[in-house]
C-alpha cells in the first residue's frame, strides 16, 4: 500500500485560520440520476486475475476482524453500459486457494480451513456466485443480487457494487478494452452449514457467523478481431 502524505503543518496552521468557505448542498443521487457516460463497450468481460482480489473478514473473539482472501477465482461479465440492469455476472471460486497467511510453522492453518467443519472442500470444491438482477442505486453504483452456491447449500447474496471506471481498446493496454469494479457483501455462514466455532449466545468466545466480503476487480476484453493470448 502507498504511503499517505501528510500536510505540512503550516499549512494545515494556516487553512486553520481561515474560515471554511460555504459547501454547497449535496443532494443524493436518485437511481434514476443519469449515469456519467462509460467509454467501454458492451460485451462479454473477462477477469483480470492479476488486478483482482478477492477478501473476506470475520470477527474474532470480538476483538479484530481476521482478515484472509482466496487467490483463485474466476469471472464472467456481461455488461451493457446504457441499461446496467441488463447486466449479469457468473463467478467460480475455488475454496482450496484460501489463505490467511497463518505465521506459525508448526500449524498449517490455511489446511485446517478446508476441513471439513470450515470450507469442505473435498467434498465441495467449487463456490459458484450467480447473478439474478441488477439494480441501479446511483450513477455509478447498483445492488446485484445473486445466488451463492457453497458447501453443497444455495442462498442470496448481495452485492452493492461501484463501477470506477474504464476505457475502450485501441489505447496502449493490449488487453483491449477495460473495465473495474468494488464491490462488498455480507453472509452468514451457519447459512451454509459452518457452525463451527460460531460464538454461544451472549458471548464472542469464537468466530463471528457474519462474514464481510471484500471485493476489487479488473476485467477486459479483447478489441475486435484481436489475435488469441499465446498459447490459447
Amino acid at each position: 500500500m502507498r504511503p499517505i502524505l501528510a500536510l505540512c503543518a503550516a499549512t494545515a496552521l494556516a487553512a486553520c485560520s481561515q474560515p471554511a468557505p460555504e459547501r454547497p448542498a449535496q443532494t443524493a443521487a436518485s437511481p434514476g440520476a443519469e449515469a456519467p457516460p462509460v467509454d467501454a463497450p458492451a460485451g462479454a468481460y473477462k477477469l483480470d486475475l492479476g488486478h483482482s482480489s478477492l477478501i473476506f473478514r470475520v470477527n474474532h473473539l470480538g476483538l479484530s476482524n481476521y482478515t484472509a482472501k482466496f487467490t483463485d477465482f474466476d469471472a464472467e461479465l456481461q455488461l451493457d453500459p446504457a441499461q446496467p440492469e441488463r447486466s449479469s455476472i457468473v463467478v467460480t471460486i475455488d475454496p482450496a486457494s484460501i489463505r490467511t497467511d497463518y505465521p506459525d510453522p508448526k500449524l498449517d492453518f490455511d489446511a485446517m480451513l478446508r476441513g471439513g467443519d470450515f470450507l469442505a472442500t473435498d467434498a465441495h470444491p467449487q463456490m459458484t456466485y450467480r447473478s439474478t438482477a441488477v439494480e441501479r442505486t446511483g450513477p455509478r453504483t447498483a445492488k446485484i443480487n445473486g445466488d451463492l452456491t457453497f458447501r453443497g447449500v444455495t442462498k442470496p447474496v448481495v452485492l452493492e457494487a461501484t463501477f470506477n471506471g474504464g476505457y475502450p481498446a485501441g489505447g496502449l493496454d493490449p488487453s483491449g478494452a477495460r473495465i473495474g469494479f468494488s464491490a462488498r457483501g455480507q453472509l452468514k455462514r451457519s447459512d451454509f452449514g459452518m457452525n463451527t466455532g460460531i460464538p454461544a449466545p451472549g458471548s464472542q468466545m469464537g468466530v463471528g457467523d457474519d462474514v464481510e466480503i471484500v471485493i476489487e476487480t479488473e476485467f477486459t476484453q479483447p478489441a475486435p478481431g484481436a489475435a488469441p493470448p499465446a498459447g490459447g
